[in-house]
């Protein structure tokens, strides 16, 4: 499950396969998200109880839209459903790549990058004004972005060809899936505290 930015909902079989995979854009995620999840576990005869876990993408990314999937995760935890949770930046390594940078726009006038090399790396907010100058120091660089969702206007015209982590999770989801279910718990990962997320601007 995965709301940081469009949502996106699947349920995998014990082999990790998909036995469901869909998404969702252009539309508010609390909009929808208990209406497919329910019509998803419908389509395959399942009830929340019959889940052996439920994974969710934990950042980074926009308030709302992770503590609206880290709420509903909970909610099926009531149902006894274990829960398991990752960032998107760790998928390009995890997917056989040992060296890019994960990029997504954070808004306020900033972007954020996350680079590493094997098991080296380091996470970056930059300006507009620096970005052009930020990704031209990367230039032997892969770059990864979560979707489409994580570019604007800006980072799309300098960014060539970047890879998208949402896709693949669609396309190799034993991979990611397989470091996943080794027991992790990620905290919520925004991009600023929610304390400077939601200050007003002077």
């Amino acid at each position: 499950m995965d709301s940081s930015y469009d949502l996106c909902l699947g349920v995998l079989d014990d082999e990790l396969n998909w036995l469901a995979y869909e998404s969702h854009s252009g539309v508010k995620a609390s909009a929808i998200i208990q209406e497919r999840t329910a019509l998803l576990l419908g389509q395959l005869d399942l009830k929340a109880a019959d889940l052996s876990g439920v994974i969710t993408v934990n950042g980074p990314g926009f308030y709302t839209g992770i503590r609206l999937m880290e709420g509903f995760a909970n909610v099926l935890g009531f149902f006894g459903v274990r829960i398991f949770s990752f960032y998107s930046y760790d998928v390009p390594l995890w997917a056989g790549h040992c060296h890019g940078t994960w990029f997504t726009k954070a808004y306020r006038g900033e972007y954020f990058l996350y680079t590493w090399e094997g098991d080296s790396s380091f996470k970056n907010l930059v300006s507009s004004s620096e970005l052009p100058t930020a990704l031209a120091s990367l230039n032997d660089q892969s770059f990864f972005i979560h979707s489409g969702a994580s570019l604007d206007s800006l980072s799309a015209s300098l960014l060539l060809n970047p890879i998208s982590t949402a896709e693949l999770i669609r396309v190799a989801p034993k991979k990611v899936f397989a470091e996943v279910l080794k027991g992790r718990v990620c905290e919520p990962y925004y991009f600023r505290a929610p304390e400077d997320e939601f200050k007003v601007n002077p």
